[in-house]
């Protein structure tokens, strides 16, 4: 089963800004999942973010504190761009999305996971 959410529409985003989605329940994920990105200008990072309580979240890393949950890096205009990306293992997650300083922008974020069929 697919399940999808839109998680920002056209969202405002300062030169050097960083927004974050709002935090949606995942344990349902079964393994894979993908980001519908658009963006107006400037230039985009946009990394997941894991939480157990849906309060509290941490950007994951490895046994080597090597940053996880990447999903694109330095990403400019685009009217849309499909990114399948490795979820890490968490209850809730959201997106962090930083714009590098180049310019302001407006950015929609779609979020498509696998789930289990009786979640």
């Amino acid at each position: 089963m697919l399940k999808m959410k839109t998680l920002l529409t056209a969202e405002a985003l300062g030169k050097a800004g960083t927004i974050y989605t709002e935090g949606f329940l995942f344990e349902q994920c079964v393994g894979d999942a993908a980001v519908l990105v658009v963006s107006t200008a400037g230039s985009i990072t946009i990394t997941q973010q894991c939480s157990f309580d849906n309060v509290h979240f941490y950007t994951p890393v490895d046994h080597s504190a090597t940053a996880l949950g990447n999903i694109c890096t330095t990403m400019t205009v685009t009217t849309g761009t499909y990114i399948a990306f490795d979820p890490v293992l968490a209850k809730f997650i959201r997106f962090a999305i930083t714009e590098t300083d180049v310019a302001a922008t407006a950015v929609s974020l779609l979020v498509a996971f696998s789930r289990e069929v009786n979640g």
